[in-house]
C-alpha cells in the first residue's frame, strides 16, 4: 500500500510538466482537461485522447526552484519510487490497457546524473526485462553529463529538458541552483546534435517547457526565446505552463499568471512553426506584450490592411494562411479548388470548407465583394 501512496504523490508532483497543448475554448478560457489521477494524464493527439502514465521517480530535490512543491525548502510529503517499482507498476497499467506511453521525469536525488542513471535503469527494466516497445517521454535533468543523455535518448522515444525561462536573468529570479547556459543550453545542444546526427535517438524529438507569469519576463523575451529554439535546436515544441503560486513555495504570494496569456502564446508560436511567420512579423504593445482580446494572427492583419481584401478565388496559398479565420486545412481546400477551376460564390460555401467567416470576411472578397467594415 505504501507503494500505492508513494504513486499518488509523485504523479500528482508531475502535475506542472506538460506534455501536450493545453486546451482553450473559443474564448480562450482553460479547459481543465488534463487533470492526474493515479498516475494516468489524459494527452491529445489531434482529436485522440492517449493516456500516458506520468509521474515523477521521486519529488526529494536538491534544487530552490521558487514556483516549485518539489523545491529543497518546502515542506512537502516526499516519496521515492525504485527503478523497479515504477517499471513494475507501469507494466500492470499497460497490460491492463489502462495507459498506452509513460512520461518520467524526476527530483533530484543527490545530483543529476545519480538521478539520470535511476531513470535510465527503470527505462531500460521496461524495454529489457518487460521487453517494452511503447512510447516513453524522458525528462533530461539539467546538468547531466552527455553519456547519460545519450543513453536516454537511445531507450527513450522522446526527451526535454525544461529551460523554465525565456532568459538568464529570468532563471536566476527563480532558482540559484541552475545555470542557464551550462545546464541547460548546452544540454539542449548536444540533444540536438545528438539527434541530427542519429535520428533513431529520440526519434520523435525533443521538447521544452517555459513557466509564464512567475518573474518579470515579456511575451517579447519568450517569443525571441521560442523563436531562437525552433531555429537553432529544432525543438519540436515550446510548452507554455502558466504560472500558479502553490502554497509553501517561496513565490506563494505572487500573482497568479493570466491563463489568456499562455494560449496567446501557443498561437504566436504556431505562426513560426506553421505558418512561415517571422518573429519580426508579431504585433506587441508598448510593454512588450500580446493583446489578449485578439489572436495574433487577427492583430498582424489589422495592421496591415493595405494588403487587404485578397481575392478568394485567385489567392495564392501562402496569402491565404495569412487570412484570420482560414487555417492550413481550409487554405488546401480553397487551392484544390481554384485547380479545378470551381469559383467559391458565397461566404456560406467558404464557411464549409472550414474558414472561420466571423474572421476572415472583411480580409477576402467573395464573388467581387467583401465585408469593408468591422462589426
Amino acid at each position: 500500500m505504501s507503494t500505492y501512496k508513494d504513486l499518488q504523490v509523485l504523479s500528482d508532483a508531475a502535475y506542472y510538466d506538460r506534455c501536450n497543448y493545453v486546451n482553450y475554448n473559443v474564448d480562450n478560457v482553460l479547459k481543465e482537461t488534463d487533470k492526474i489521477k493515479d498516475g494516468i494524464y489524459h494527452a491529445k493527439a489531434g482529436n485522440i485522447d492517449v493516456p500516458l502514465f506520468k509521474v515523477l521517480l521521486t519529488n526529494q530535490c536538491n534544487n530552490d526552484c521558487a514556483y516549485c512543491t518539489n523545491c529543497m525548502n518546502h515542506k512537502y510529503q516526499r516519496a521515492r519510487l525504485s527503478p523497479e517499482a515504477l517499471a513494475r507498476i507501469y507494466m500492470k497499467y499497460y497490460e491492463n490497457g489502462t495507459v498506452e506511453g509513460l512520461f518520467l521525469s524526476s527530483g533530484i536525488i543527490k545530483d543529476a546524473d545519480t538521478t539520470m542513471e535511476e531513470m535510465i535503469e527503470a527505462i531500460s527494466l521496461l524495454r529489457n526485462k518487460y521487453s517494452y516497445k511503447g512510447y516513453v517521454h524522458l525528462k533530461i535533468i539539467p546538468g547531466a553529463s552527455k553519456d547519460h543523455i545519450k543513453y536516454a535518448m537511445q531507450l527513450a522515444d522522446r526527451v526535454s529538458i525544461n529551460i523554465e525561462a525565456a532568459t538568464k536573468d529570468g532563471l536566476s529570479d527563480l532558482s540559484s541552483t541552475k545555470n542557464y547556459d551550462k545546464d541547460i543550453l548546452k544540454r539542449l545542444d548536444w540533444i540536438d546534435n545528438l539527434h541530427r546526427r542519429n535520428h533513431n535517438l529520440a526519434s520523435s524529438g525533443h521538447t521544452t517547457q517555459i513557466i509564464v507569469g512567475a518573474n518579470e519576463e515579456t511575451d517579447e523575451d519568450i517569443l525571441k526565446q521560442v523563436y531562437h529554439l525552433t531555429q537553432k535546436y529544432d525543438v519540436l515544441y515550446n510548452y507554455f505552463s502558466n504560472f500558479k503560486p502553490l502554497e509553501g513555495t517561496p513565490l506563494e504570494n505572487h500573482e497568479a499568471g493570466d491563463p489568456r496569456r499562455t494560449g496567446r502564446l501557443y498561437q504566436a508560436e504556431y505562426l513560426f512553426t506553421k505558418y512561415n511567420y517571422n518573429k519580426d512579423d508579431i504585433i506587441l504593445d508598448d510593454n512588450g506584450n500580446l493583446d489578449l482580446t485578439n489572436d495574433p494572427k487577427y492583430t498582424i492583419a489589422l495592421q496591415h490592411m493595405e494588403d487587404y481584401p485578397i481575392d478568394i478565388n485567385t489567392a495564392k496559398y501562402k496569402e491565404l494562411i495569412r487570412v484570420p479565420g482560414i487555417g492550413l486545412k481550409s487554405a488546401r481546400r480553397i487551392t484544390h479548388l481554384q485547380k479545378e477551376n470551381k469559383k467559391i460564390t458565397s461566404l456560406k460555401q467558404l464557411q464549409q470548407l472550414g474558414a472561420n467567416i466571423k474572421k476572415c470576411k472583411i480580409f477576402v472578397k467573395v464573388g467581387g465583394s467583401y465585408q469593408s467594415t468591422l462589426i
